[in-house]
């Protein structure tokens, strides 16, 4: 009896949580949607900075929950990078009529020479339109796996290459800048 209860609570939580698509006039999209996002960039390596470009594109999985696949560019001050990751995110109810707190998680690889992991976080807010349509501004902190970097270096005094290694370390926060359709 109480496995049926269980799954009968489980079926029901969907139901719940899609009654929660239209508070106070704003809309939170179902089905298919995309997402381009800017950042700035800044190393916490060695304080330099960069820029970020990503686009994600999924499906509400509820109302609230947006669930997808994404590719970016990074260019960082030595190389550019490109991660391609899952992007979980979730929508709260709306503070006021247009303004929702966010919060995104994304997982997967940057390439460069190789795959390395990669993890991000971000908070922050949504602010929606009437329709489809939505501007977010979001505070990130991204992990990327430090890596080495092979440099093979002239000595013109001696005639010898020598190579040198040096760890890279691309972690960051970040000001994210987007907007879904």
């Amino acid at each position: 009896m109480k496995k049926l209860l269980f799954a009968i609570a489980m079926l029901a939580v969907p139901a719940l949580v899609s009654a929660q698509n239209n508070v106070e006039g704003v809309r939170v999209p179902s089905g298919y949607q995309a997402h381009i996002e800017y950042s700035n960039v800044f190393f916490l390596n060695d304080g330099k900075t960069g820029m970020s470009l990503t686009t994600t594109h999924g499906f509400f999985y509820t109302s609230n929950m947006h669930v997808g696949l994404g590719i970016g560019v990074i260019v960082a001050p030595q190389e550019t990078y490109v991660p391609v990751f899952t992007s979980a995110k979730y929508i709260f109810q709306p503070v006021g009529k247009k303004v929702s707190p966010t919060v995104q998680m994304r997982l997967g690889s940057f390439f460069n020479e190789g795959a390395k992991p990669y993890a991000d976080l971000a908070f922050g807010f949504r602010f929606a339109s009437e329709r489809d349509f939505a501007f977010s501004i979001l505070l990130a902190g991204s992990y990327y796996a430090p890596f080495d970097v092979e440099d093979w270096v002239y000595d013109p005094a001696t005639d010898r290459s020598n190579m040198t290694v040096e760890e890279r370390n691309l972690s960051c926060i970040s000001l994210r800048v987007g907007i879904e359709w």
